[in-house]
């Protein structure tokens, strides 16, 4: 019997030729898209799970107001006089970088710096050395792609040596360890790992200093109890904080391997969840118009094999064997299908990983599982029905019948429900993708507050003696060809270190206060970075309180413990601390006085436009600027520059930050570079998003021309009958494509709604946002039905045209 349904399906594949190509080619779209979507989603849901024992690592976030992805140091000591037996980590997180120099070259890199514990949490694979050896004070462990940075080679790098510049101090280490290459899809950032002492460590022992990653590995019978084990320990090691600042400390322990995803609902990196959902449920939207695609056509084309079922039953086919035959059939085409699916991902998986910046690969082992469970579900699906139909015919019937049999009302009902469904994919896919394409317009060339072309930024180092030097680095610069502007801050576009705020107030007025980030910058600042003017004025040295030495910088106070006094100012303030303040607008704001931290009396000279400098889903912080003569902490350097070439002005920025400071390194970037860093989520998304719903579309007009060549086929006949009684072409034209663009109108309406719901969600997470304008749904509506015409036109044209006399003998 295999022999004899093997034989069938050949020479239906060669007697079928177009409907096959069309069947399997639709089917194979939707399922290569499925596969690429699918290999997406496993990489964003299988993150830090090659880590051994990922299960049962935690990391302890201790905070007082709000959560972050860091806490204190002194939460590490609190958990070893507690817990002494616990396998538990520290990595510290400084807010500022190092440099690494190999001979005269350098590179500003991130390290974690770490305790001699790491090991005891993480199991991470090394390359070259012993992880009992490697965690010495002197030494150093790097990634492969690090080694190759550095020495030129990712092998045979232990014993080699480099200097690490941090905090104005130079050390030499020697390599003592060669990472693997680790996965990209790993939270934990170790692809410089530096060994440290405790004194290293404990340089910023305060509760609220917030700078270290504090990790544990425990086992389930430990782990369950956790939150009981955590509770008031904060309380009872609380040494620095006050009653009161202490007892609104809590600790929470966090799963290795859901803090991919939870840190985005913290604002600490991540990928929001929401969207590798929607990355597979688009990738199901595809597969299944593929298997709608793939039923419809089954349908439409077992009704052409009526007379062929009956001869084969007069000859002595049983039901269960034409059944069996059919759904062979369906699933053999399938299975062709997705050979032809996976060669597909495989020559475009590297290009959408490209553009997507996904890095993922095939993995047969993940794919080929999948795509047989689509080809047979498939192929189930689409034999069922005509084995349920054809397989009862009568074949007396059948073969006395002048016309070419069909499935009557109820495939003809079937196959246009089908179409609707198909569509509706296609039409809902379609309106999501053109609103987040818009959407992505906006947060690229949206006005972030200031003047973004011609803005390069640059960290500075941070040691006192470092920070000395910042006025001849300006002086230097400001003299470069093209530069028209220097200035020195401690926040700018693409982040800065301070993000300190505090409580503010305005006097005899009984509203709560507002937390407002303090942000310090030379007078000019505003004026380079093109900061937009609401009211009052900027900076000016020629006034009193508009620029004043500070003793100790409020971020410095807060590392040390330090005592903080801030002392009066003139400050401007932006739109979002203007309103947070209670003020009615920005004229009404000039001249009030405000308090800092019931401390200090303020005064508003100038209310500047909200400057977008980090996320642009997100909504602007209140900020307060205030100006400052002397050196800045934690200082970010903006320079701007006109009529040069950007490249030229790098060079020569370079050359002199060699003259100033010369053992640390220069990293450089444009406010482009950074607002496309910042977009990047959004591009990614919608460039999938075009992807898949241009294959959803190409799908549905692939099946809907498989349809409009069975039916005009089917109907020459009637189109005969209705040219002798004097229709015309054009007539039986406009006849045929509304029926045929009817089922295209109905998918229309169908999927309106659900494309509102579903970008009305997605867009209540961006602060600045299009609107859901009904011409998307329009535009949408007659790409689709201008689309669906096109792909019916030539065939219908064909039939209407064909001459009576040919159509009335076709049957």
């Amino acid at each position: 019997m295999l022999s004899h349904i093997a034989l069938v399906f050949w020479r239906g594949i060669l007697q079928r030729r177009l409907f096959t190509t069309l069947n399997v080619l639709g089917m194979a779209l939707g399922m290569a898209t499925f596969l690429t979507l699918a290999l997406i989603v496993r990489y964003e849901f299988t993150f830090d799970r090659w880590i051994p024992d990922a299960g049962h690592i935690y990391r302890l976030d201790a905070f007082d107001d709000k959560e972050a992805s860091v806490s204190s140091i002194r939460l590490i000591d609190a958990l070893r006089a507690e817990h002494p037996d616990w396998n538990a980590t520290a990595i510290l997180r400084g807010f500022s970088g190092a440099t690494v120099r190999v001979n005269d070259n350098a590179w500003d890199v991130f390290i974690a710096r770490t305790d001699a514990h790491l090991f005891d949490v993480f199991a991470l694979p090394l390359a070259e050395g012993d992880p009992r050896t490697a965690l010495v004070p002197d030494g150093i462990i790097l990634s492969r792609p690090e080694a190759l940075r550095f020495f030129g080679t990712d092998h045979g790098v232990l014993g080699k040596t480099l200097d690490l510049v941090q905090n104005g101090q130079s050390r030499r280490l020697h390599v003592t360890g060669l990472l693997k290459k680790l996965p990209p899809n790993t939270t934990p950032h170790l692809d410089i790992i530096a060994p440290s002492s405790d004194p290293v460590l404990h340089s910023n022992d305060l509760w609220p200093m917030a700078t270290a990653e504090i990790w544990v590995r425990l086992p389930s019978s430990v782990a369950a109890h956790l939150p009981a084990l955590l509770e008031g320990i904060v309380q009872r090691h609380a040494a620095g904080l006050s009653q009161e600042d202490a007892r609104h400390y809590t600790v929470q322990a966090r799963p290795l391997t859901g803090l991919h995803f939870f840190d985005a609902t913290i604002g600490m990196g991540g990928t929001d969840k929401r969207l590798p959902v929607i990355l597979g449920i688009v990738g199901l939207l595809a597969l299944g118009a593929g298997l709608v695609n793939f039923v419809t056509l089954s349908t439409a084309l077992a009704a052409t094999r009526a007379r062929e079922v009956a001869m084969r039953k007069v000859l002595g086919a049983t039901v269960l064997t034409l059944g069996l035959s059919f759904t062979a059939e369906a699933i053999g085409l399938a299975l062709i299908a997705a050979v032809i699916a996976l060669v597909l991902t495989e020559l475009t998986l590297p290009w959408i990983s490209t553009l997507s910046g996904w890095p993922v690969r095939l993995n047969f082992g993940f794919a080929l599982p999948l795509l047989l469970a689509s080809a047979i579900i498939g192929g189930a699906c689409a034999g069922a029905y005509p084995s349920w139909m054809l397989s009862r015919f009568r074949p007396a019937a059948v073969l006395a019948s002048a016309r070419m049999p069909g499935s009557g009302r109820l495939g003809s009902r079937l196959r246009e429900g089908l179409t609707v469904v198909q569509f509706a994919f296609a039409v809902t896919l379609t309106i999501c993708t053109l609103v987040i394409s818009r959407q992505t317009t906006l947060l690229q060339t949206m006005d972030r507050g200031f003047q973004q072309s011609g803005l390069l930024m640059s960290h500075l180092p941070n040691e006192q003696a470092e920070r000395l030097r910042q006025q001849r680095l300006g002086d230097l610069v400001r003299n470069l060809p093209g530069v028209t502007g220097v200035t020195i801050s401690d926040d700018a576009p693409g982040g800065g270190s301070a993000g300190i705020t505090f409580d503010t107030t305005r006097p005899g007025r009984s509203r709560p206060p507002a937390l407002l980030a303090v942000i310090a910058m030379q007078p000019s600042t505003l004026p380079v970075w093109g900061a937009h003017l609401l009211a009052g004025r900027l900076f000016d040295t020629s006034h009193d309180y508009d620029s004043r030495a500070m003793p100790v910088a409020p971020f410095d106070s807060f590392l040390t413990g330090q005592s903080w006094t801030f002392g009066a100012h003139n400050v401007v303030l932006n739109e979002s601390a203007v309103r947070a303040l209670g003020f009615a607008d920005a004229a009404s704001a000039i001249g009030t006085p405000i308090t800092l931290h019931n401390k200090d009396v303020q005064t508003i000279i100038g209310v500047v436009a909200d400057m977008r400098f980090k996320n642009s889903r997100a909504s602007v912080t209140p900020a307060l600027y205030y100006a400052v003569s002397g050196p800045i902490g934690y200082g970010v350097l903006s320079v701007r520059f006109d009529h040069a070439p950007e490249n030229a002005v790098r060079a020569a920025i370079a050359t002199v930050w060699k003259q100033v400071y010369p053992e640390s390194a220069l990293n450089l970037r444009s406010v482009g570079d950074i607002i496309d860093d910042d977009t990047r989520p959004e591009k990614q998304r919608g460039t999938l998003m075009i992807v898949a719903s241009f294959v959803t579309l190409s799908i549905s007009c692939i099946g809907l021309y498989g349809i409009a060549v069975f039916n005009v086929r089917r109907r020459l006949f009637e189109i005969g009958v209705r040219k002798v009684l004097g229709a015309t072409a054009e007539q039986v034209m406009r006849l045929l494509v509304l029926q045929f663009l009817r089922p295209v109108l109905i998918a229309n309406v169908i999927a309106w709604p659900v494309a509102w719901w579903v970008m009305r969600g997605w867009l209540s997470g961006f602060d600045r946002r299009v609107s859901l304008s009904p011409l998307y749904f329009a535009l949408t509506a007659l790409i689709v039905l201008a689309l669906a015409a096109l792909t019916t036109l030539l065939q219908i044209r064909r039939g209407a045209r064909s001459a009576p006399a040919i159509a009335l003998g076709s049957q």
